[in-house]
């Protein structure tokens, strides 16, 4: 028998060669942000985050001596049209204490911590920090004022 040599036949396309790693790279471009816009959506579903409205009372606070002294705050939280917030979450830290607590349907919150200023102190600050959903996070250092009577 004789060798009978087999041969291939292909269909040379330069475009194709050319034109699929082109065309990959533009899927996986737009692929990509499309993934990346839909996963920042999930994770803060506002475009446009509001502004709001963090007051509280009181702004000073005195402890009479060098020992821990529990202190009640009240905040409200609001919108900037003046409407109260509600289910926003509430941080108040500072002085070995912190308080935190959720805002009610009329935007008050009520936080109680236990605070000290060491011997030799007599002033300190509080930090507070407020969260809510398609709002912009208020973090205000040094907010409120604790000062030794005697």
């Amino acid at each position: 028998m004789k060798n009978l040599k087999k041969r291939a036949y292909f269909i040379v396309n330069e475009h194709a060669v050319l034109g699929l790693p082109m065309r990959l790279t533009v899927s996986l471009v737009i692929g990509t942000v499309a993934l990346i816009a839909i996963l920042s959506y999930i994770t803060n579903p506002c475009l446009f985050p509001e502004r709001m409205i963090v007051s509280l009372t009181p702004i000073v606070t005195a402890l009479p001596g060098s020992e821990p002294e529990n202190v009640t705050f009240t905040v409200y939280v609001n919108e900037t049209d003046g409407h109260p917030l509600s289910g926003a979450s509430v941080i108040i830290k500072g002085l070995g204490g912190a308080g935190s607590g959720v805002s009610d349907d009329n935007g008050k919150v009520l936080i109680q911590i236990q605070v000290q200023l060491e011997s030799g102190v007599y002033e300190g600050y509080l930090d507070i920090s407020v969260k809510a959903a398609c709002h912009e996070p208020f973090e205000h250092q040094d907010m409120i004022k604790v000062v030794k009577t005697s």
